[in-house]
């Protein structure tokens, strides 16, 4: 299938996994906003990527070391605000999708004297659905994650290696 193309899948089938997927992306960006992404691993498969612009961590060991090496700098406010997600490929257990994320980010405790964001980025997600194919386990996970910036706000450090 090429990009947009859903050939053999009905509209509410589509929906569904609209559905399905921007709400686990909008849960992994609520877990790295309220947990410090101690749990963002799971989210991912096993091995997983997860790129920031030219820098890329595979597996969850990876992942949970860029998370791990957040939280060790100390106190971050941040806010991932996901919205324009459209599916770009659809297969029975895979899905590319984009979405737009702008940030809100800063370290210190809250409140943060803050009015612009931080970055502005195309998210691009490669999702597969995991466990067996009759099982009620089955759920998605991302494969690969890759992160473009598209706006940067000058002089500031994201919390995760870029380089």
């Amino acid at each position: 299938m090429t990009a947009g193309d859903t050939r053999g899948v009905g509209g509410p089938a589509l929906a569904l996994v609209h559905t399905d997927l921007s709400t686990l992306v909008t849960a992994l960006w609520f877990e790295i906003d309220h947990g410090d992404g101690s749990a963002a691993s799971g989210f991912f498969t096993a091995d997983a990527e997860l790129t920031f612009s030219r820098r890329t961590f595979r597996g969850t060991d990876e992942i949970n070391g860029v998370y791990g090496d957040r939280a060790a700098r100390g106190p971050r406010v941040s806010r991932h605000l996901m919205s324009n997600f459209h599916v770009l490929r659809h297969e029975t257990d895979l899905v590319e999708a984009v979405s737009a994320l702008v940030l809100y980010a800063r370290d210190g405790e809250p409140p943060i004297p803050t009015t612009v964001p931080v970055l502005v980025a195309d998210v691009f997600d490669r999702f597969v659905r995991v466990g067996e194919p009759d099982g009620a386990a089955r759920r998605w996970l991302i494969a690969s994650r890759r992160i473009e910036n598209r706006f940067l706000m000058p002089g500031d450090v994201l919390a995760v290696p870029t380089e």
